[in-house]
């Protein structure tokens, strides 16, 4: 009996101090960090947890490459075409893709809920 509160004890210590809505701030605060701005000349990487992908800047048409340490952008990796636009502006929690005829937007608050 013993030996089964001592092992208890430490469980309800560690999940008494986890707070989900502050992990989730923390999450939403560096998610809304990053920032890109980049017309797509080659695939996002499909072999990667993570998301990388390589073009230029529309403005400055500057070679740039975007990646993030996150598995988020990877979610829409498949709706990334050669020459689409991707934009994620700095303080938002929104990712866009800008094609020919559309604008695809993925809010992240819309993605944690579904997950």
């Amino acid at each position: 009996m013993k030996f089964n509160v001592l092992l208890f004890l430490p469980l309800l210590v560690f999940y008494s101090c986890f707070d989900p809505k502050a992990e989730k701030k923390k999450l939403d605060y560096m998610l809304s960090k990053e920032e890109c701005n980049l017309v797509i000349e080659s695939s996002p990487k499909n072999n990667s947890v993570w998301f990388e992908v390589k073009g230029y800047d529309p403005i400055s048409h500057e070679k740039e490459v975007c990646k993030t340490s996150n598995r988020w952008w990877n979610l829409f990796a498949d709706e990334m075409d050669y020459g689409d636009t991707i934009v994620k502006k700095r303080g938002e929690l929104i990712f866009a893709i800008h094609k020919k005829d559309t604008i695809i937007y993925h809010d992240w608050n819309t993605v944690t809920t579904k997950l």
